[in-house]
């Protein structure tokens, strides 16, 4: 029965991941200069999360 949840768990999220590369790539389209500023004050934060967990665990 694990084997079975496991298997729907993964299939959800390939379907979840493939529909939200599908969103961000027809948003890109539309409105290039917004993505690609939210897709870097993203990543930005996410850098500078993972430096300040970094930092305390360290």
């Amino acid at each position: 029965m694990a084997k079975l949840g496991r298997t729907i768990g993964k299939k959800a999220t390939k379907a979840t991941v493939r529909h939200s590369v599908r969103g961000v790539a027809s948003k890109a389209q539309r409105k290039p200069m917004r993505t690609t500023t939210l897709l870097a004050a993203g990543g930005f934060a996410g850098v500078v999360s993972g430096f300040v967990a970094g930092r305390k665990t360290a």
